[in-house]
């Protein structure tokens, strides 16, 4: 029976899976205890790339699976919210990559579909 409620929760947890947004400071620091990547969105409302990010690339499920096993997720308004200075940016969105000791590791300039995602996620795993 345990084993019967332990698959289900697990697949139910597994439909509504969803990526976690959290600050840059505790993101640092959960990616301190769990060995993980920090992954900084810059974005602006009203942003049609970002939105793309958002609702298409964010929604994938493994892109979701992947992102959430290796990677901890910081989305920050650049007119609403405070950028750290080493995070500069040209346009919305950008996508800075570092490890758990804040070292840039990565960078992504622009919306990009879930194929070119995933593929930065593995070199950038592959490079910490």
């Amino acid at each position: 029976m345990k084993k019967i409620v332990l698959i289900l929760a697990l697949l139910f947890s597994s439909l509504f899976a969803e990526i976690e947004w959290m600050g840059y400071d505790a993101a640092l620091q959960k990616a301190g205890k769990e060995n993980k990547i920090v992954m900084v969105m810059l974005s602006k409302e009203g942003c049609p790339a970002c939105e793309y990010m958002m609702d298409i690339v964010f929604e994938d499920d493994n892109v979701i699976e992947e992102f959430n096993r290796d990677f901890i997720g910081v989305h920050l308004d650049i007119h609403e919210d405070y950028i750290p200075d080493e995070f500069t940016y040209i346009g919305t969105p950008t996508f800075h990559f570092v490890n758990k000791h804040g070292r840039k590791i990565g960078r992504i300039d622009g919306g990009v579909n879930v194929r070119d995602f995933t593929a930065t996620m593995r070199e950038v795993k592959a490079s910490r």
